[in-house]
């Protein structure tokens, strides 16, 4: 069975919550993240206790920025009264800069995560403690920066907001049934088998062969238009389909386009600005994974 965390935590903590996702997704943990679950028009109240009520555990990221939210303080009211209530559901303190903790957290065991270059080590009890096994095999240490491209591209591009499903780790849909990936993205697929799903935001193309996913391909709207001969930062673009560098092996690397290999999922991740005027597209395919 699949254990389930929901991620209460501050906008302006987002990053370490982005990390914690992943390496918690790394470990088979199905998480829920607000800003990435909910729509436009979506009732806050009505989707946030949805949330808390589909999970296992609550884990709260503390900090100074989030103890004094109002939304996170609202959540944690929610999840403690079902934790009272004597619903399945267990709260994880997580402390991620010292701050003055809630009254009704003072006691309780938490994960410390003040520590950067002890992260690893905090994490491990964090799965220990949801009752999975470590896995330092799945994990990654930090890239540096010196990948990225110029500063200025990355500060523009840093504005592009988290996508919601369907198109949150769009690799999700990667061999997946034609059936299945029409139920998951909520579009039906054409007469030869492919899939369009498209936003204000996003457009996504699931190319078929067969009777399964073999391709997968997004445009991020936001980035037109863009040219072929302006460097840009692929970290922020995946980013933005909660994809960290961290999960990737940079191949190659050139103005137009950047190639990384994710060796766990065997497959080839694509960055890149197809033509002059175009969004930059970010597409999957396992066809050509190391090659």
């Amino acid at each position: 069975m699949t254990v389930s965390v929901f991620l209460s935590h501050n906008h302006r903590d987002k990053d370490f919550v982005r990390k914690l996702a992943r390496d918690l997704e790394s470990h088979g943990v199905r998480y829920w993240l607000d800003e990435a679950e909910m729509k436009i028009g979506d009732s806050l109240i009505q989707k946030i206790r949805e949330g808390i009520d589909s999970v296992d555990f609550f884990a709260v990221v503390l900090s100074p920025n989030s103890v004094e939210a109002p939304w996170v303080v609202n959540e944690l009211d929610v999840a403690m009264n079902r934790q009272i209530n004597g619903k399945p559901i267990k709260v994880l303190p997580i402390l991620l800069k010292e701050c003055e903790l809630p009254g009704f957290l003072v006691g309780k065991l938490y994960g410390n995560f003040q520590n950067v270059a002890q992260y690893e080590d905090s994490f491990r009890m964090l799965i220990n403690s949801i009752g999975l096994v470590f896995n330092k095999s799945v994990m990654n240490s930090e890239r540096s920066s010196n990948s990225l491209g110029t500063a200025l591209d990355k500060a523009f591009l840093k504005s592009l907001p988290l996508m919601s499903k369907p198109f949150q780790r769009p690799f999700q849909y990667m061999g997946m049934p034609i059936h299945k990936a029409e139920a998951e993205v909520g579009a039906t697929a054409n007469s030869v088998g492919n899939i369009i799903v498209e936003n204000d935001y996003c457009r996504m193309l699931l190319e078929a062969e067969g009777n399964f996913i073999s391709y997968v391909e997004v445009d991020l709207k936001a980035t037109a238009p863009h040219n072929q001969n302006q460097e840009f930062d692929s970290e922020p673009v995946l980013g933005a389909l909660s994809i960290g560098l961290t999960e990737l092996d940079l191949e190659r690397k050139k103005i137009h386009y950047h190639t990384y290999y994710d060796h766990r999922r065997k497959l080839k991740v694509s960055v890149s600005c197809l033509y002059d005027g175009a969004p930059l597209t970010v597409a999957f395919s396992s066809k050509y994974y190391g090659m």
